[in-house]
């Protein structure tokens, strides 16, 4: 279980704050995606790690956190990263085998938080939010 797990709730008051600056500032980034039930819009900011043709997303504070279960279910969203927009497909889960594709600092700073799950996802650049 990631260690930032208990601090999980700060991000409802973290994360508009970081929404502006995730947007333009990298790693960081903002996916926009649906809810599976309800279709309501979201922006969550994450931090969006690039290996070769994809991204990796490391899920910090909870393995099963909504926004992956929607990305999951709706299949596709968009990422706002560096400005500019990118549509993301294939999302798919990674383990501890995903710590090798990530730079050194971050491999070392997730595997003291003790993040082990994480979603890849392909993307596109110029799509549209």
């Amino acid at each position: 279980m990631p260690v930032l797990n208990r601090l999980s709730w700060i991000t409802r008051y973290l994360n508009p704050i970081l929404r502006p600056v995730a947007r333009r500032l990298p790693p960081m980034a903002v996916l926009h995606h649906s809810g599976r039930n309800t279709g309501t819009p979201y922006e969550t900011p994450v931090q969006a790690f690039r290996t070769g043709d994809s991204y990796l997303v490391g899920l910090a504070y909870d393995s099963d956190a909504q926004w992956a279960k929607n990305l999951f279910a709706g299949g596709t969203a968009t990422m706002t990263r560096r400005g500019r927009h990118h549509l993301v497909t294939a999302p798919r889960r990674r383990s501890t085998d995903a710590l090798a594709d990530l730079p050194l600092p971050v491999r070392l700073a997730m595997r003291a938080l003790s993040v082990t799950d994480f979603i890849e996802f392909d993307a596109s650049h110029d799509a549209t939010t």
